[in-house]
Order: C-alpha cells, then sequence, then structure tokens
C-alpha cells in the first residue's frame, strides 16, 4: 500500500508539471481529503484508502507548485552589475542565489559558464537579467530552462563574470586539497581519477568520456547513486569485516546493524566532498534510509525502502522526477530488485562460488541494462547492446578498484603510490574498452511515454509469466495493445497526407516535411552562431528520432549560410540520407569538403537544383524548383537560395529560402504563380524581403516565421506590419515553439506546441 501511496505522489508531480493546476483548489481538496480519510476509512475502507492515494497525488501537486508558483519579479532588461553566491553547479551553467541588488536578495537566477566556480564561491556579474520564455520539447536548451523552472529557477543572466572569491568553507578547501593531490601525484588519467572522487569533470578528456558512453559504462564517470553505493559499500564491508571479529556480535547477527551504523557518515563525508550536486545528495539520501533499514531490522524490505528514498528525494526536489539520474536509478534498482527475487535461486544451486558469483554479477548488470534500455534510448538516442560485458569489465576495475584505491590515495600520506596504481588500473580499463568498443547502436528511434509503459508492463510481465492472472493478462491486454501501437507507427508513417514541420531551433530554419508513403524530406538544418552549439544533434536528431525517422529521402540545403547548413552535418554523418539538395554555391560553405567526405563515405547522392526542375512523388504531390537559373550569379549568399514550391493536390506551399526583394521581382516578373496557402516567410522577417507585391501575388492562408527573437533585428517590425495590414496570420517559432502544418484530404491544418 506504502508503494501505490508514493506512485500516487509521483503522478502528482507529473500532472502539476505538465498541466498546472490551481494551488487554492488542490490545497481545498486535500484539506478535504485528509478530513474525511479517519471518517471514511472505518465505515467503507476501500474508499477510504482511494482517498488517501488521492490525498498522496494531490500533496504530489501542491509540493510541485510551492515551488513553481513565485511571485513576479520586476526586470530591468538593462545591463546591470549582480552579485550573489552559487548554489548550484554543474560543468556548463551554475545556479547563484543573487544578495545584490537589495530588491532581488534570494533571488536564483542561472549563469551559462564553463568557468570552474564551486559552490559557496561569491561572484559578481554584469549583464541582463531576463525571465525565462517558455519551452519546447524540441530544444534540450529549454528542457533544461523548464526543469530550472520546476526548480524554482525563473530567471538567467546574461553577462560576463567581473570577479570570483571562493567560498571560505572547509568543503572547498578539502577539495581543493584532494585536487592538488590527484594533480600533482604524477599518475595516469589523473582528470579520470578526479572525476570519480570529488566529481570534477572539468578536464575530462572528450575522446575518454565519449569511449564510456559508446560502451555504456558512463555511469561510471558520472558521480551518483552508483558511486556513492559502491563507497558506502567499501566501507560497510570493511566495518562488518572487523565488527565480525567481535564473536558476540557475530552470533548475534548484531554486527550488520553496527557497520550500517558505522557507515552512515561515510556517504554524507563523500557527498561534501563530491560538491553536493543534487544528483550526489538525492543518491546520499538513498544510501542513508537503505542503511537505517539494515538497522531496524527492515533490509528484506526492499520495495518499501526505494519507495520512502523516492518520496524523501522528491519532497525535497520535486523536479528530480524528469531527470535522467533518478529515473537509471530507480529503475535499475527496481529491475535488479526483481529478477534477483525471481532469478536468484537458481544461481544458488550452483556448486562452484566463483561461478556463482559471476552468475550474480552477470545477472545484476543484465537486468540494470534491460531494466534502463528505453529510459537510456530516450535521453541520448542510443544503446550497447552488449555494455553489459563493457560492464562487468569497468564495473570491478574502475568502479570498484580505481575508485577505491583514489579515495584512499589522496586522503592518506605517502597516497602517491595508490593513486599511481589507481591510474594503471585505469589505462589497463580503457585499453580494454577499446578493444571491446563494438556494438554501439545509434541513432535509435525515440520511444514515447506509452512505448516506454508498454515496455516495462512487458519486462515484468515476462518475469512473472508463470503465474496465470499474468499470462492473461499478456496474452489479453498487453500484446493487443503492442499490436495497436505498431498499427498507429505504421499508420503514423505511411499516411498519404502531406505535413510540414517548423522545428524551433533557435538561430536559423530547419523544416521537416513527412509526405505520403513515408516520403520524408528534411529542408535546412539550423546553425549556431557562435559555434558553441550543434542544433543538428541537440534538437533536429531527437525531432527525427521521435518521428521515428533513421532515414531521409531528402535533405535539402536552401544555401550555404552556417545558420541554415550547420545543423546538417551531424544528420549527414548519422542518418541514412539517400539524396543531398543544394546549389553550385555550396562551395562558399567553409565546411564545404568535410561535408562532400562524409556523404561520399555514407554514399550519399549530391544534387545542384536549378531553375525548371520539376520532382514527382508520391500521393500527387511534387516540387517545382523557382529559383536559382543556372549559370547565374549573385552578390549577396542568400539571393543564392533554392526557392521551391510543393504541390499536393489542390494545396501549395512555398519555401523562399531567404532572399530578398530583388530577387522576389524577378520570381514576379518571371510570370510563374507563386500562389500559396502556406508560406515560409523568407530571410526570417528581415525588413529587406517580403514585398507588398510578393505577399500579394502568394497571398497565403498562414505564414510561418523561423529563427526570430534570438537573431539581431529579425523580425523586422516593418515586415510583421504588412503581414498585419494584409491579414495574413503569422506563426512563429520562437513564440510558439514547433509548427505543425497539414494538408488533410485538401482541408488545412495547423497546430503548434503547448507551452
Amino acid at each position: 500500500m506504502f508503494v501505490s501511496c508514493v506512485l500516487a505522489f509521483i503522478a502528482g508531480i507529473y500532472i502539476e508539471a505538465f498541466y498546472g493546476l490551481a494551488l487554492k483548489s488542490v490545497i481545498l481538496g486535500l484539506v478535504a481529503a485528509v478530513l474525511l480519510i479517519p471518517v471514511l476509512r472505518a465505515k467503507k475502507r476501500s474508499l477510504g484508502l482511494c482517498l488517501l492515494l488521492s490525498a498522496f497525488m494531490l500533496t504530489g501537486i501542491v509540493r510541485l507548485a510551492l515551488l513553481t508558483d513565485l511571485p513576479p519579479v520586476s526586470v530591468d532588461e538593462d545591463e546591470s552589475l549582480y552579485a550573489g553566491t552559487v548554489v548550484e553547479t554543474s560543468q556548463r551553467s551554475k545556479v547563484i542565489a543573487l544578495t545584490n541588488p537589495e530588491s532581488l536578495h534570494n533571488l536564483r537566477a542561472a549563469f551559462h559558464t564553463s568557468t570552474n566556480l564551486e559552490t559557496g564561491d561569491r561572484v559578481y556579474l554584469r549583464g541582463r537579467l531576463l525571465e525565462f520564455t517558455p519551452a519546447s520539447a524540441e530544444s534540450p536548451r529549454k528542457v533544461w530552462r523548464w526543469l530550472k523552472r520546476l526548480e524554482g529557477v525563473n530567471h538567467e543572466i546574461k553577462g560576463r563574470i567581473l570577479l570570483v572569491r571562493s567560498g571560505v568553507n572547509s568543503i572547498n578547501a578539502l577539495r581543493n586539497f584532494f585536487r592538488k593531490r590527484i594533480e600533482e601525484s604524477g599518475a595516469w588519467h589523473t582528470d579520470v581519477q578526479k572525476a570519480l572522487t570529488i566529481g570534477d569533470r572539468a578536464s575530462l578528456d572528450e575522446g575518454i568520456n565519449s569511449l564510456f558512453l559508446r560502451t555504456g559504462t558512463s555511469h561510471i564517470l558520472a558521480i551518483s547513486g552508483f558511486n556513492v553505493g559502491i563507497i558506502s559499500g567499501f566501507f560497510f564491508f570493511i566495518a562488518r569485516l572487523l565488527l565480525r571479529r567481535i564473536r558476540r556480535l557475530r552470533l548475534s547477527g548484531r554486527d550488520v546493524k553496527y557497520a550500517a551504523v558505522l557507515t552512515i557518515p561515510f556517504p554524507f563525508i563523500f557527498m561534501l566532498i563530491a560538491g553536493s550536486g543534487v544528483s550526489v545528495i538525492r543518491a546520499t539520501i538513498m544510501v542513508g534510509i537503505y542503511m537505517l533499514a539494515l538497522i531496524f531490522e527492515r533490509g528484506r524490505h526492499v520495495l518499501n525502502t526505494m519507495a520512502l528514498s523516492a518520496l524523501i528525494i522528491l519532497l525535497i526536489y520535486p523536479h528530480s522526477l524528469f531527470t535522467p539520474s533518478f529515473q537509471l536509478t530507480f529503475m535499475s534498482l527496481l529491475a535488479i530488485v526483481v529478477c534477483v527475487e525471481k532469478l536468484y535461486p537458481s544461481i544458488k544451486k550452483v556448486k562452484l562460488k566463483p561461478a556463482g558469483w559471476a552468475l550474480s554479477v552477470m545477472l545484476t548488470t543484465a537486468a540494470a541494462t534491460l531494466g534502463t534500455a528505453p529510459i537510456v534510448i530516450y535521453h541520448f538516442y542510443g544503446i550497447n547492446l552488449f555494455s553489459i560485458i563493457h560492464n562487468l569489465v569497468t564495473v570491478p576495475l574502475t568502479g570498484i578498484l580505481a575508485t577505491s584505491l583514489s579515495l584512499v590515495g589522496m586522503s592518506v600520506p605517502f597516497g602517491n603510490y595508490l593513486l599511481i596504481l589507481s591510474g594503471w588500473i585505469v589505462h589497463l580499463n580503457l585499453m580494454l574498452l577499446h578493444l571491446l568498443d563494438w556494438g554501439y547502436l545509434f541513432p535509435v528511434v525515440r520511444p514515447d511515454l506509452y512505448e516506454i509503459l508498454l515496455y516495462y508492463a512487458l519486462f515484468f510481465s515476462l518475469l512473472y509469466a508463470g503465474r496465470k492472472p499474468v499470462v492473461a493478462f499478456l496474452i489479453a491486454v498487453l500484446l493487443p495493445l503492442c499490436l495497436l501501437q505498431a498499427y498507429f507507427v505504421y499508420e503514423e508513417r505511411f499516411h498519404n497526407d502531406l505535413c510540414l514541420n517548423f522545428i524551433d531551433v533557435g538561430v536559423g530554419e530547419a523544416t521537416l516535411i513527412e509526405a505520403p508513403r513515408g516520403i520524408r524530406i528534411l529542408i535546412d538544418g539550423g546553425g549556431s552562431v557562435s559555434g558553441d552549439f550543434d542544433p543538428g544533434s541537440r534538437i533536429v536528431m531527437p525531432f527525427l528520432l521521435s518521428r521515428k525517422i533513421l532515414t531521409l529521402d531528402y535533405v535539402i540545403n536552401s544555401h550555404s549560410h552556417a545558420d541554415h547548413i550547420g545543423g546538417l552535418v551531424s544528420i549527414l554523418r548519422h542518418f541514412n540520407v539517400n539524396t543531398f539538395v543544394t546549389t553550385p554555391f555550396l562551395v562558399e560553405y567553409a565546411e564545404h569538403p568535410s561535408l562532400l567526405r562524409i556523404m561520399r563515405q555514407h554514399k550519399t547522392t549530391v544534387q545542384f537544383w536549378k531553375k525548371g526542375d520539376v520532382y514527382r512523388l508520391p500521393g500527387e504531390t511534387s516540387i517545382v524548383v523557382l529559383h536559382p537559373p543556372s549559370a547565374a550569379s549573385f552578390e549577396n549568399l542568400n539571393d543564392t537560395s533554392l526557392v521551391i514550391k510543393i504541390t499536393q493536390k489542390s494545396r501549395a506551399f512555398l519555401f523562399p529560402g531567404d532572399i530578398t526583394e530583388g530577387v522576389e521581382e524577378e520570381l514576379l516578373h518571371s510570370g510563374i504563380s507563386l500562389r500559396a496557402d502556406v508560406l515560409k516567410i523568407p530571410h526570417h522577417g528581415s525588413r529587406m524581403s517580403s514585398s507588398f507585391a510578393f505577399l500579394g501575388a502568394v497571398w497565403p492562408e498562414v505564414a510561418v516565421l523561423s529563427g526570430g527573437g534570438v537573431m539581431q533585428n529579425l523580425p523586422s517590425v516593418e515586415t510583421l506590419e504588412r503581414y498585419r495590414g494584409l491579414s495574413i496570420p503569422v506563426l512563429r517559432t520562437d513564440k510558439q515553439g514547433p509548427i505543425t502544418v497539414c494538408s488533410h484530404g485538401g482541408r488545412l491544418t495547423y497546430r503548434v506546441s503547448q507551452r
């Protein structure tokens, strides 16, 4: 029953995160439920239990609402001076509790920087304080903002650091001492040792990080439940080994209790040394509760212990429910518990102890891998089917031996020898991983929530398939649901409609066209002006994988400006692209040689489209190229853009790239019909495009603006006024997120993402 109550609490957090109920009404409902539970439970037990579950669900709603329902803050968008204390830190972003100006005292704001800052550091900034814009599910940056809003962080500072003063506390001094001990030891792979012990991944080699990711062992490098569990298990083993020497304790069984008591301080000390990140705190709470369960002889009630841990963690950090580390930790534990309970009795029958131990390790590793597979694919778009083998090598070598040696070596006098030995073990592990670096599937189609739930229902049903009710549920319910889902996926893939998906890539443009009979076309892939963010791998790729797309029939690059072609590099590298389409002006792109090399490696056909070309697609769909003409020259690279008109039955869709008024005028004088039902607004709404004459010739039912807001002086106020003056509705990806426009049997529909 307690597990069911915790699940109800989790459901409440989920409901509040996505639907945002009125706080006052929920509190009234919670009070009513709490008052009625004792009365109804005495008379009608089943109704009382339902009310109890409802009370937990309402509590979950209230807990998250208290974080997100914050009073409005007056924000001045001019640059100002800010001062505050770092309260949360990660590799690329920090959360700062402001102390100055006084009007914003205790306001928590995010600040993006790769500067190595520690929790407790005093920071002085100059910049602008901005409120988070509504989130789009396709952008990892915006998903991060959405999570921060759930955490109670609604603002960010965009600017630069003026001064940093180290926090005056013993924990930071101890961390710096350990960091210095590791760096000066002369050991191999000190970057890995720092990641394992003090959670410092700032200097971690990208090649090593990628190797651990490909082999499915990256959890070793992230200070999380695994690391805290290893540390706690190490000290618990040592404590119990010493206590078992006392005969009285060994015979009474109290050695386990006292070992748990002695172990409890160590994960908390390790938490402080590792930087007190949210994931480390969560793991410490879990281990602490498990040790308490051993003290009170409740160690066998693992599911209740897990549920209590989840409840306490979510009461403190309700947004953790949506983080990969929380999901992976609890699902791996649950899978291990259930699999061990079901299969371990068979392993115990093995007479050879080494063989039994090896089988136990393989069982727990396989259970964790299978139990977390859909979550890993959802968040990381790939999985290694042989990660069981990789973990069998990495967990004992790096996870246990290297970590333990590094911890002891950095803590004791003359520990350099232990740190050097740890470095050798890490090096051996890396050599073995290089030899075993196979089996990584990337990218993999991304499951949705319904498919993830179906997977877990099948997983646990197969484990308990020996019970008749489970077999009946499997045959009568789960298998039909799986077949039904497969049919829906097939129908979504091979429908006869034409849909345009304008992806929110921030800077630039990217549009996925879903044509009849499963034809998939990507026009442009966005790009980052600063070069530090790849929208192709971070935004476009997840979007395509969520649509179950691994093959693209056409990838069309309108022109070779970075904000259109930049994101296509990773798409061409990782997806099966049948045909790449562009103009001869591709040579203007700086990465032109490497792009051609990727396409040659993947045997991608390259086509240069020109004015007058016509391409027929299934379902009465055609593509007509209106610009540029062959053998033309242009001073402005924007005017080299492909202008294509897609027609499906009676509907037309116009994509003019980034053309300016000069090309618009040429198109008007060419005599070609520009009439279209949907217009992709030229050049992100620049004042040098979308002339009145051009708009009058196209006269769309709706116009879609990609990019906007984040791009300097785009869209132009004058241009938006022209659309408004002609009563043409404008949809914007920077305001409304991803936009989908579909032609259903001649009927035009559109939808925007929910904010």
